[in-house]
């Protein structure tokens, strides 16, 4: 069991390191990290040997941040937003995420290969999600997880490669959205069938 000051430097330099590489990309310094999460140099190396064993629990956390939002979605009781509020959250830390794990990429590590437990994760979660919307009408009943995939890794890589403003992210999520949902006609033609 780890010591919760121990805990709470490691949340730290996970913090500072996300801000650090962010800015600096791989250019970053491990003092700096350490200066800026308040702790000496000893300690963040006693958490993390090397700067890509540290990038890779950053990108490692930020994955634990969305599977522990896709956990307080699914409780929440409300599949009609749900799903959709958990894929925007996903594009939306596609771009935090970007820069850690092309620094990992940089180095040699295979990011897919270290997240391959959280990754199997986050499908089951998605498709959790998924499956709950389409029972109470939100999202249309032909759309699978391949579509669902297709669309979600579409939206990312947009979002991580192009030099798109908040709202102008909205409004591409917003007009997919709509997409997704069933249209009145299509409703009205099943009422009919």
């Amino acid at each position: 069991m780890i010591r919760s000051d121990a805990a709470r430097n490691r949340a730290k330099v996970l913090t500072a390191a996300e801000a650090v590489l962010g800015e600096q990309g791989l250019a970053a310094r491990m003092d700096e990290i350490a200066r800026r999460a308040g702790v000496g140099v000893g300690t963040l190396y006693r958490h993390f040997a090397t700067k890509e064993v540290l990038y890779a629990a950053v990108v490692s956390a930020r994955v634990d941040l969305l599977l522990e939002e896709a956990d307080r979605l699914r409780a929440a009781a409300e599949p009609q937003t749900g799903f959709f509020t958990f894929f925007a959250r996903i594009v939306g830390d596609a771009t935090r995420k970007k820069a850690l794990t092309d620094a990992l990429q940089g180095a040699g590590v295979d990011v897919k290969a270290e997240q391959a437990d959280q990754r199997a994760q986050m499908r089951e979660a998605l498709a959790d999600l998924l499956h709950e919307a389409q029972r109470v009408g939100a999202v249309r009943s032909d759309v699978g997880m391949a579509e669902t995939l297709a669309l979600l890794r579409g939206a990312s890589m947009a979002a991580e490669t192009g030099d798109y403003s908040g709202p102008v992210l909205d409004r591409a999520l917003a007009v997919l959205f709509d997409g997704l949902r069933p249209s009145a006609t299509a409703a009205e033609s099943a009422q009919t069938a």
